[in-house]
């Protein structure tokens, strides 16, 4: 029997310390003031012909096509959408901001115009955390660096909720600024001029093989050279350069479709991400609750049975009687509380549903095309291309779509293998 009770306090023992370490862990500290990092902006003018054009690709969001991983992982497809085109957005006007580059566009993915690429794709976006794999790369086929970007939000930004909120990951941002203008530093003035030239190219060849092939070479690692340059005169020059000026105003009329989803999106979308912020916190308090509460009432329960064993006098065993009652309806609350965690869920789950109808797609005009742009612009931007293959082929007579860029070392204008 004495080994029965020692045996007893033991377990009853280690089932408090558990149950003390449990009450610690649910004590909630109040956050300091997050560190903030600053986007370093340009103190003098950047040379014009050393000033890079970014774009800013649509993010991949990352949803996984099995429901119950959707569930499992708390992604909402169409938050997960909406916030592919948003991050990008964010990142254009961080960018622009700091004075440091020519024109930043957001565009869709399969888009290769311009001198720099921001390419990404969310790992993780939960109004809590963040997390971002990125990739900057040139139009030379060159990668500037791929790097993960993580940031836990500050909470400041949801509550000053008055104009234009901040953005709770700014400091994501505004590190990915200053990494992309580190990378930038490294590359030699010739580097960053050639860009320029590329670029043009890349657009001109891709419109019109044929005539634009020739001037560009690629090697087996996928990197673009320029051959030669052709003469500012030149007639076809002069057609591309007008044909290059209309897919930039497509281009500006897809970043104001961008923006003004940017404008609409930004209420709900700091909202959402302020509730759900809270949600998480709420269940992994509740969590940390259930368990100590379940722990609690194991305790209770252990120990009124080891009183019991240990008495024989009918007031000590209806006192344990009253512990082992006690710690059931304990533990049963802990199960209760694990019920908050679903409601919790399910208020997640609803604030996803809701979210897409607070965010529509836009109607643009554009050359007298009216396009939709929903889901992802990407099958509308192809369209525009071929429209513009079609026009180049229309005012020079000459066809857009043989010819190739050299490769691999052959002669300029001959085919690839």
């Amino acid at each position: 029997m004495r080994r029965l009770a020692t045996s007893g306090r033991s377990a009853v023992a280690l089932l408090a310390f558990a149950a003390a370490s449990l009450v610690a862990g649910c004590m909630v500290q109040d956050q300091r003031p997050m560190e903030r990092v600053r986007a370093q902006k340009a103190t003098t003018e950047v040379p014009q012909d050393e000033l890079l054009d970014v774009a800013v690709r649509l993010f991949d969001p990352n949803v996984p096509t099995d429901p119950k991983k959707q569930e499992a992982e708390g992604i909402y497809p169409e938050v997960r959408n909406a916030e592919s085109r948003y991050i990008p957005v964010v990142i254009r006007d961080t960018l622009e901001g700091t004075g440091e580059w020519g024109q930043v566009r957001v565009l869709p993915r399969d888009s290769t115009d311009m001198d720099v690429y921001v390419d990404g794709r969310i790992l993780q976006s939960d109004g809590r955390d963040l997390e971002l794999d990125v990739t900057v790369s040139d139009a030379s086929g060159r990668v500037w660096y791929r790097k993960t970007y993580e940031g836990e939000a500050d909470t400041r930004a949801y509550k000053d909720v008055v104009g234009k909120p901040r953005d709770p990951f700014e400091n994501v941002y505004n590190t990915l600024a200053n990494d992309m203008l580190a990378a930038r530093a490294r590359l030699t003035r010739e580097q960053r001029v050639q860009l320029h030239e590329i670029a043009d190219l890349r657009f001109a060849a891709d419109l019109a093989p044929y005539a634009f092939g020739p001037y560009l070479a690629r090697d087996r690692k996928g990197m673009y050279t320029v051959t030669r340059l052709p003469a500012p005169d030149d007639p076809v020059v002069q057609r591309m350069d007008r044909i290059r000026e209309r897919d930039y105003a497509l281009v500006d009329t897809l970043n104001e479709y961008y923006t003004n989803f940017g404008d609409s999106m930004s209420g709900p979308y700091t909202n959402w991400r302020k509730y759900s912020y809270e949600e998480l916190e709420a269940q992994s308090l509740a969590r940390r609750q259930a368990l100590t509460r379940q722990v609690l009432g194991a305790v209770a329960v252990v120990g009124g049975i080891v009183a019991g064993s240990n008495s024989n006098s009918s007031a000590a065993a209806a006192a344990s009687t009253a512990a082992v009652i006690g710690g059931i309806y304990a533990f049963k609350s802990g199960l209760d509380q694990r019920a908050e965690i679903k409601t919790h869920t399910e208020s997640l789950k609803q604030l996803g549903d809701s979210f897409q109808s607070e965010v529509q797609p836009m109607v643009v005009d554009v050359e007298g095309r009216t396009l939709q742009l929903k889901g992802s612009a990407e099958e509308q931007y192809t369209e525009w291309r071929q429209l513009l293959k079609q026009l180049y082929e229309n005012e020079t007579g000459l066809p857009a779509t043989t010819g190739t860029v050299a490769s691999d070392g052959a002669k300029p204008g001959a085919a690839k293998p």
